[in-house]
C-alpha cells in the first residue's frame, strides 16, 4: 500500500519544521501575559537563615513574589516520588519529598527559592539582584562514592546516612552456590557516567486561572499532558476537571519533559495569585542546573565462567545516585527498568543484583534515553569483552557460545524477563559480516603504520520497553471529510503525525494527507498515558490499529442501519462505501441525517501488566585512536537491530542515529562535573559541557531483521531508545581493544586516553 505501514515516506512535519512554522511553547504569547523569573540556590547544601525581598517586591513592574510560604497557604502540596520500592529486609523505603520552593534549607545549587512575577521578564531578572538572603553554608557532597561513607554529610533531614533504599533482585543463594563451582571469574568496577539530557528546546511553561470556573490552564513542553494533569490535580488538591494541560510542538524530550517540575507548580500559583497569565522560559543554562539528569552509578559485578567458557552466574552491586531528591520515576531506572536487563541477550542461569539509591547534594536523576538499559547494557557487555581478554578468547566467538539461541524463546530469565521472541545470533552474524569484523587486523596494520591504533569493539543490547498504562486513540470523519486522529501521546521530533498516519492508512487505504494526527491537548483528547519508554508505537500505535479497525466496523454498520441493510452488503475501498448502485465518500457520511453520532469511534489499548515488548541488536563499532594526542575518530559503524514489525524505514533509521550520537556522546565526550568542595556544576554551560558534533558522528550502516513480537497486535517493538543503549559499550569495547586495555571509564576523553598512552611509554 502506497501510505500504509512498512512504507519509507518522509515525515510530514518536516515543511512546517523546516519553513520555521513550528509551534512551540516559547512561541506562544497571550493577552494580559507577565513574566516569571526562579531565583535559584547558589549553594550545594546550606540552611536559609533570612530572606529580605522587601525592596525587590518594591521595584517597578514587580506584581509579587512566592516564596514558600505562599504555596502553603494556597494549601498546594509537595512533589512525592512516583514510584518506590521494598528494601531488601522488607521494610519501607523511607519517604521523602520535594518542596516546591525551599523551606529553609537548599540541598542543590539551582534549588528554588523565590518566584518573582513582573511584567517583563528582564524587570523580574532586575528585581532578583535586589533580594537578600542570609545563608548558613554546609559541607555538601556531590560525590557519590564520597556520600556512601559514614562521614559523609547528610543530605536529607530524615535519614540517618544517605542511603534511601537497598533494594535486591535475583536469587542471592543460587548465585552464590554458581560462583563457587566456576573455573573462571571476570570482576569489573565501572562508572556510568551522569548526563545532562539538553534537548534543542529548553523547558517553557505558561500558566492560567480562569476565575469563574476556578479552572487552571498550563501549556508546557512535555511528553504527555495526561500524566502530568494528573500530577498536578494532586498537588493542588484539585479534581482532575479543574485543570488542563496543552503541549504543542515539542523540540526533544529523551526523558526528562515527561516529569512534573515546580516550575509548571509555580507558573499556576502566581496565575491564580496575580489574575494573570504567567510565563517562564528556561535559559540553557538554567536547563544545566534545573532540568533532571540521567544516569550516574558506581557498579561493581562479577561473571563466572565453567570450563567451556559457559556463563554460569552474574553478580552485580550499584550505587545510584538519586540526587537531592527523588524524581517520578528515579528509584524506578536503577531497579527494576535497568537491573532486570542486566542478563542482557545471554543464557545466564544465575543472577543477584543489589542496588542502593544514594542522596547527594546534586540535581535529582530519572530518565534519560534508556532509562537504566543503557546501564545494564554496558555493564554486560564490559564484563563479556573483559572476560574474552582474560580467557584469550575471541570476544565474538565467547558471545556466540553464550547468546540464547532462536530455540529457546521463550526464554525466561534469572531476573525475571521472559523474551517472547528475537534471534540474537542471527543479529550478531549479520552485523560481523556487515562490518567486515573477519578483516580488521588487515586494517589494524595500515593504521599502525600512520601512527593510529585501531581498534573494533561487539556489543549486543536487548532492552524491555513498550509497557507501561493503556493508551488511548479516537477517530472520527472531520467536516471535508478527513480523518481526524486524537491520540494521548506526544511527539517529541520522532515523527509521530507520519507513523500514526500510516496506521490509519493501511487500515483505512486512505491517502496520508487527509489524515489529521491531533496529539497534546487534555481538553479534547479524554486520556492517555504518554510518551516514554519507547511505547508511542507499540503501545500507541496498536490504540490506533484498533481504533481504526472499530472505525471501520462501527461506520459500515451505521451506514447499513441507514441503509435498512446489513453490514456485510456494504463494501469499503479506498474511503468510499458501496451498496448496490450507491457510493458514499466519507465526507457524504457527514451530510446524511443523524449521522454525526456515530463518526467518532475511540479504542483503548494496553499491554498484559508486566509484559514489554524487546528489541535486540548488534552493534560493532571500528575506530582510530591518535598515538599522540589520544583523540578517538570512528571510522565504521554498523548496526543491526530487531524491532519487531517497521512502520517506516526511513523515521526507524533516524531514531537509531540520533540514539547512537548520545550514545557515541556518553561514552566519548559528556561529563556532568561538580566540584568536591563547593558542590558547584562546573560544567554548566556547552563552554564546559561537550555534547557530540557532526564531525563526531560516522555515517551509519544500518539493517534490521523483523521479527515480530508476540505481545501486541501489530508485531511492534520499540525503537526509540534502542541506539543510545548498544552504542556506549560498542565504542568503548574498540577502544579497549586498540589499546589492549582490560577497562577505560566514560567518558573516554582524548585527554584520559592520552594519559595511558604516556603510562604506557
Amino acid at each position: 500500500m502506497k501510505f500504509g505501514i512498512g512504507q519509507p515516506l518522509r515525515r510530514l512535519e518536516d515543511n512546517k519544521f523546516l519553513t520555521g512554522n513550528g509551534l512551540y511553547t516559547d512561541d506562544i504569547n497571550l493577552n494580559d501575559q507577565v513574566y516569571m523569573y526562579i531565583l535559584r540556590s547558589p549553594h550545594a547544601f546550606a540552611k536559609i537563615i533570612n530572606i529580605n525581598y522587601k525592596k525587590a517586591k518594591e521595584y517597578k513592574g514587580v506584581l509579587t513574589i512566592i516564596n514558600h510560604q505562599t504555596i502553603k497557604k494556597m494549601n498546594i502540596n509537595p512533589m512525592y516520588p512516583g514510584f518506590k520500592v521494598k528494601n531488601k529486609d522488607g521494610s519501607a523505603m523511607v519517604d521523602t519529598f520535594r518542596n516546591i520552593l525551599s523551606d529553609g534549607k537548599v540541598r542543590y545549587v539551582g534549588e528554588p527559592i523565590l518566584a518573582i512575577i513582573a511584567e517583563t521578564f528582564e524587570i523580574a531578572q532586575e528585581a532578583a539582584d535586589f533580594v537578600d538572603i542570609e545563608y548558613e553554608e554546609l559541607e555538601s557532597t556531590t560525590n557519590l562514592n564520597i556520600a556512601t561513607k559514614t562521614s559523609a554529610p547528610v543530605v536529607r533531614d530524615e535519614l540517618a546516612n544517605n542511603i534511601c533504599f537497598d533494594w535486591e533482585l535475583g536469587d542471592p543463594i543460587s548465585t552464590d552456590k554458581a560462583f563457587k563451582g566456576a573455573t573462571h571469574i571476570t570482576t569489573i568496577k565501572l562508572v556510568n557516567n551522569r548526563l545532562i539530557p539538553n534537548p534543542i528546546e529548553c523547558r517553557s511553561a505558561i500558566g492560567q486561572y480562569n476565575t469563574e470556573s476556578s479552572t487552571y490552564s498550563l501549556h508546557c513542553s512535555s511528553q504527555g499532558v495526561h500524566s502530568l494533569k494528573r500530577k498536578l490535580s494532586t498537588i493542588f488538591n484539585i479534581n482532575e476537571n479543574k485543570i488542563n494541560v496543552f503541549t504543542p510542538d515539542v523540540g526533544g524530550g529523551f526523558g526528562m519533559k515527561i516529569f512534573n517540575y515546580p516550575e509548571y507548580v509555580l507558573t499556576l500559583a502566581a496565575a491564580k495569585i496575580t489574575n494573570k497569565t504567567v510565563k517562564w522560559t528556561a535559559r540553557r543554562t538554567e536547563s544545566f542546573l534545573s532540568d533532571i539528569h540521567g544516569r550516574d552509578h558506581i557498579s561493581n559485578a562479577k561473571l563466572g565462567f565453567d570450563k567451556h567458557n559457559k556463563i554460569v552466574a552474574l553478580q552485580v552491586e550499584t550505587f545510584a545516585n538519586m540526587g537531592a531528591y527523588i524524581s517520578d520515576f528515579g528509584v524506578f531506572i536503577p531497579t527494576y527498568a535497568g537491573t532486570g536487563m542486566l542478563t542482557g541477550c545471554y543464557k545466564i542461569p544465575n543472577a543477584y543484583a543489589n542496588v542502593k539509591g544514594v542522596f547527594t547534594n546534586t540535581n535529582p536523576v530519572d530518565a534519560y534515553r534508556g532509562a537504566g538499559r543503557p546501564e545494564a547494557a554496558y555493564l554486560i557487555e564490559r564484563l563479556i569483552d573483559k572476560s574474552a581478554k582474560e580467557l584469550n578468547v575471541c570476544p565474538l566467538n565467547l558471545r556466540n557460545v553464550n547468546l540464547i539461541d532462536e530455540s529457546d524463546i521463550p526464554y525466561k530469565t534469572a531476573l525475571g524477563h521472559t523474551y517472547d521472541s528475537g534471534n540474537f545470533k542471527k543479529n550478531l552474524l549479520s552485523c560481523v559480516k556487515i562490518s567486515k569484523y573477519n578483516t580488521f587486523q588487515d586494517r589494524k596494520s595500515i593504521s599502525l603504520k600512520n601512527n593510529k591504533y585501531r581498534g573494533i569493539g561487539i556489543s549486543t543490547y536487548i532492552e524491555a520497553c513498550g509497557g507501561g498504562g493503556p493508551e488511548y486513540s479516537s477517530i472520527k470523519i472531520g467536516g471535508n471529510g478527513n480523518i481526524e486522529v486524537k491520540i494521548g501521546t506526544q511527539s517529541n521530533g520522532q515523527g509521530h503525525a507520519t507513523s500514526y498516519a500510516q496506521i490509519v492508512s493501511d487500515v483505512l487505504g486512505v491517502p496520508i494527507n487527509e489524515i489529521n494526527v491531533i496529539q497534546g491537548n487534555s481538553l479534547e483528547i479524554a486520556q492517555g498515558s504518554g510518551t516514554g519508554g519507547s511505547r508511542s508505537m507499540p503501545v500507541g500505535g496498536n490504540a490506533l490499529h484498533l481504533a481504526a479497525k472499530k472505525f471501520l466496523d462501527h461506520t459500515k454498520k451505521a451506514l447499513a442501519d441507514y441503509l435498512n441493510t446489513s453490514s456485510d452488503k456494504i463494501l469499503y475501498k479506498e474511503g468510499f462505501f458501496r451498496y448496490n448502485n450507491k457510493q458514499f465518500s466519507l465526507s457524504n457520511l457527514t451530510q446524511l441525517s443523524n449521522f454525526n453520532e456515530v463518526l467518532e469511534v475511540a479504542a483503548n489499548w494496553s499491554p498484559n501488566e508486566g509484559t514489554f515488548t524487546y528489541p535486540n541488536g548488534t552493534h560493532i563499532c571500528e575506530l582510530e585512536i591518535d598515538k599522540f594526542s589520544g583523540l578517538v575518530k570512528i571510522l565504521n559503524y554498523t548496526v543491526v537491530d530487531d524491532f519487531g514489525k517497521v512502520i517506516n524505514p526511513i523515521l526507524l533509521e533516524g531514531q537509531v542515529h540520533g540514539g547512537i550520537a548520545q550514545g557515541i556522546g556518553q561514552a566519548l565526550f559528556e561529563e556532568t562535573i561538580y566540584d568536591d568542595e563547593t558542590g558547584q556544576l562546573l560544567s554548566g554551560s556547552f563552554m564546559d559541557y561537550a555534547i557530540p558534533r557532526a564531525s563526531d558522528v560516522p555515517n551509519i550502516n544500518f539493517s534490521y531483521n523483523e521479527i515480530l513480537c508476540n505481545t501486541n497486535p501489530l508485531g511492534i517493538k520499540g525503537a526509540g531508545e534502542a541506539g543510545a543503549i548498544g552504542a556506549p559499550p560498542a565504542v568503548i569495547n574498540a577502544i579497549c581493544n586498540a589499546l589492549d586495555l582490560d577497562h577505560i571509564d566514560m567518558p573516554a576523553k582524548p585527554e584520559k586516553i592520552w594519559r595511558i598512552l604516556s603510562s604506557k611509554k
